[in-house]
């Protein structure tokens, strides 16, 4: 139904003790970010379902920025700066000075940040996403 790749890791499931798949993803719905999951145990048949909304728990990130890489995103005018600060304040419900230090350095997900790219379209701020190239440190 959706694009929103969904990602993937293991766990131990608490009914039996096996291994278990758990499957997540983030969406984006009227403008408003959630993600949701599931987990399945192929040995005992159990299974589990969460969602929430807002930006991902930070155990859930890092196998979604493995699935669809890191995202940056840039502002267009960076004469936008300061009225763009009140999105990220917002949404986030983080303090003045943590969002500029955001803005500065706005990566994560594609679609935490095409969340936050919806709130600044809202106010007339053009922004752009970019995808971040991984460095390759040992070559």
């Amino acid at each position: 139904m959706d694009n929103f790749p969904m990602a993937q890791y293991t766990q131990i499931c608490s009914s039996c003790g096996a291994t278990e798949i758990v499957n997540y993803r983030q969406h984006l719905i009227k403008g408003e970010l959630y993600w949701s999951g599931h987990a399945n145990c192929k040995s005992c048949g159990s299974t589990i379902e969460f969602d929430g909304q807002g930006d991902l728990p930070e155990e859930l990130k890092p196998a979604i920025l493995v699935e669809e890489g890191e995202w940056q995103l840039v502002l267009d005018d960076q004469n936008d700066v300061v009225p763009a600060l009140r999105v990220p304040r917002k949404r986030r419900q983080i303090s003045l000075q943590d969002a500029k230090a955001l803005l500065n350095d706005l990566r994560g997900t594609k679609t935490t940040l095409a969340w936050i790219q919806d709130g600044l379209r809202q106010v007339n701020i053009s922004s752009t996403l970019v995808r971040c190239v991984s460095e390759d440190k040992n070559g």
